[in-house]
């Protein structure tokens, strides 16, 4: 239903092919899918963990140096 309304849009402002429009479609949901194995998995949990670590670090390091 979106695709129907939106993609003359597109294809007539952007002069895309329904091949093109395909392909970026095809590309767009690939990336959400294997983005989502990827955070499932926790991968990024590690980044996230560390970030707040060191957030807290500076944080702490800060009201140190004001007082």
């Amino acid at each position: 239903m979106i695709y129907s309304t939106f993609a003359p849009i597109l294809a007539t402002d952007l002069n895309l092919s329904p091949l093109a429009i395909g392909a970026i479609l095809f590309s767009g949901i690939s990336f959400i899918i294997m983005f989502g194995i990827a955070s499932a998995k926790g991968g990024f949990q590690e980044l996230v963990d560390t970030t707040l670590k060191n957030d807290q670090l500076v944080r702490k390091s800060r009201e140190s140096q004001d007082n």
